[in-house]
């Protein structure tokens, strides 16, 4: 069954213990919004979801401590995406959410006791999950939400969810500023995730292994969540193959993960343009330490995508067809750079001369030349 309809079915099941919920919790109280910053001591955040979903948020948990430095930001994580914060010296504390009921209750009551000024809910859809936290948790708290639909009257604070809407998932998590009294638009949002010591001493030691003529240097990511997010190896061999007729300087850095290092050996051999294979063994953290020095991002990953893109570095992504979540992931404040498939499952009808086109288009914006010898213009 394609993922899509086991989601449906999940998100079906959770609607019917909306209505029960609905009887039982009171409705929020907007009259509390805006707050007063001087008066707010804490802020608890809730991401107890996916890898991507907590990187678009990082830069909210930094511009928060930036605006507010007096604040304590705590987080409620999962497993699969606490690392992107352990290290970071703006989140006060992390709180790990396993979906084990027993040492999940025992964090809830915990929290409940700590007594937080502001829940917020930055998930952009209608979560049970989120809702539950919020409410148990922030007991006298101000509740916030990002993006809600039918749930949304549950919270103190909380914009729509518009489901042909084309708002960026980064620019939901800011939504956050208005319960400061702040328009979110206003807040610089290319605040990039924290890397530690160690993943700069990694992207260091390989970047002192490469030839330091000045090249510009293109990261090509193969690797993706799902089998359905990524290309086969031999269109990769097609893009490298076209843009290196078009752009003989340039030169590629392959970034995969461990189980697809075959592929990316197999790629190398068929190319003519120079490559690069990161080392073996490197955490996210370390390859986004790596991903900070290139020119240019190829990849069908959203985390790559966004990685690069709070940094600044521009990004050619490959997405599936489905509207609105190309919408909640695209390069983030780019004109070009995304090659949108007509499937809505799966990325597989891309073809390479679309990546290309999408390439050249995106290089002309960002002002690309080859006269300097860096690549750039400057």
């Amino acid at each position: 069954m394609p993922p899509r309809y086991i989601k449906k079915i999940e998100h079906a099941f959770k609607s019917l213990l909306n209505l029960p919920l609905c009887l039982i919790l009171g409705k929020g109280d907007p009259f509390r919004i805006p707050v007063d910053p001087a008066q707010i001591k804490s802020i608890l955040i809730l991401r107890p979801d996916k890898l991507g979903d907590m990187i678009v948020t990082i830069p909210v948990f930094h511009a928060i401590k930036k605006h507010y430095p007096h604040l304590r930001i705590e987080v409620i994580a999962s497993p699969r995406n606490k690392g992107m914060i352990e290290h970071d010296p703006q989140v006060d504390e992390i709180h790990l959410y396993t979906k084990n009921i027993f040492k999940d209750l025992a964090l809830i009551m915990k929290l409940r006791r700590r007594r937080f000024d502001i829940v917020y809910d930055p998930i952009c859809h209608d979560s049970t999950t989120g809702l539950l936290l919020s409410r148990i948790i922030g007991r006298g708290a101000v509740r916030a939400a990002a993006r809600k639909l039918k749930l949304r009257s549950f919270y103190d604070y909380c914009r729509p969810y518009l489901p042909d809407g084309t708002d960026h998932n980064i620019d939901n998590g800011f939504l956050i500023f208005e319960v400061f009294g702040i328009n979110p638009d206003s807040v610089d949002p290319f605040l990039p995730i924290h890397l530690p010591e160690e993943s700069r001493r990694k992207a260091d030691h390989f970047w002192m292994t490469l030839p330091d003529n000045g090249s510009f240097r293109v990261g090509l990511n193969i690797s993706a969540g799902s089998r359905t997010r990524t290309l086969e190896i031999e269109k990769y061999i097609e893009i490298v193959n076209y843009l290196h007729v078009n752009h003989p300087n340039l030169e590629f850095v392959i970034l995969c993960v461990m189980a697809d290092r075959h592929k990316a050996e197999d790629l190398m051999r068929n190319i003519r343009a120079a490559s690069y294979l990161i080392p073996e063994h490197l955490s996210l953290l370390d390859v986004a330490a790596i991903i900070k020095r290139l020119d240019l991002l190829i990849s069908p990953d959203t985390s790559m995508i966004h990685i690069a893109r709070l940094m600044k570095i521009p990004v050619v992504g490959l997405y599936s067809g489905h509207k609105r979540n190309f919408h909640f992931w695209r390069p983030y404040r780019q004109k070009h750079g995304a090659v949108v498939a007509v499937n809505i499952d799966n990325i597989f009808d891309i073809m390479p001369d679309q990546v290309v086109s999408e390439f050249e288009l995106l290089i002309e914006e960002i002002g690309y030349s080859e006269k300097s010898p860096s690549g750039k213009d400057h």
